[in-house]
């Protein structure tokens, strides 16, 4: 695979930055709004691939992480 301009990457990672940032604003409201109302198959279903699809790039930023060799920061 050939390499990225490193402004593709930058700007690949602010895309990123933005999803992640969107995705907790969605999630806040939705947690508590899901605990107040009955779950069907499919929000079950949804979520499940949600998570999956967290736990996938969560590993990548670790890939890239170890790539770049950027040490992680203790979360508080």
């Amino acid at each position: 695979m050939p390499k990225k301009p490193a402004t593709d990457l930058v700007a690949d990672l602010t895309w990123a930055e933005l999803y992640a940032s969107n995705i907790r604003e969605h999630l806040k409201i939705l947690s508590p709004v899901v605990k107040k109302i009955g779950t069907g198959h499919e929000l079950t279903e949804s979520a499940a691939l949600l998570r999956r699809q967290l736990e996938d790039a969560n590993r990548t930023t670790g890939e890239l992480r170890k790539m770049t060799g950027v040490t992680p920061r203790r979360l508080n």
